[in-house]
């Protein structure tokens, strides 16, 4: 379980606040697959993103639920890796809307964005959970004679 207090912890939460983008992979019946999604701290070491419930991605996440989440700030030369498992968190009209709003949010600088997940015709919208099992940030940016700064959470 991951421990919610400990400074690391804080550190990669406000680095996915920050960038909410990342790729999500999973493995499907054809092999592996990765797509951008929009993701949210939540609580007790769990992020949440919505998908349609008629995609691949949704079909993978239940066959295989053992995912990871790559993100990537060019910037800050920085990458942010987690594994985890995938579930399916809910349909709730009230939890889609808060997790909507707040993906909409972080983006709010974007004169009418809306998540790609939005353009998708077919399926309903549902809420998928992201259990951490591992995350290791890696801050190339800062990075000393010692090498790169690393933060890690297990």
């Amino acid at each position: 379980m991951i421990d919610e207090s400990s400074p690391n912890y804080a550190k990669i939460m406000d680095y996915i606040n920050r960038n909410p983008a990342a790729v999500l992979s999973t493995i499907g019946d054809d092999g592996p697959r990765g797509t951008v999604i929009y993701v949210i701290p939540a609580s007790h070491g769990t992020l949440c993103f919505v998908t349609k419930n008629q995609t691949n991605k949704y079909a993978n996440l239940v066959a295989h639920p053992s995912v990871s989440l790559t993100f990537f700030v060019e910037r800050e030369s920085s990458t942010l890796q987690i594994s985890g498992e995938a579930y399916v968190a809910g349909d709730d009209q009230n939890l889609k809307e808060i997790v909507m709003q707040k993906i909409t949010k972080a983006h709010a600088t974007i004169a009418d964005w809306l998540p790609p997940v939005t353009k998708i015709a077919n399926g309903e919208y549902v809420v998928i959970g992201i259990e951490i099992k591992y995350a290791r940030l890696t801050d190339y940016g800062s990075m000393g004679m010692s090498g790169p700064s690393i933060t890690e959470l297990q």
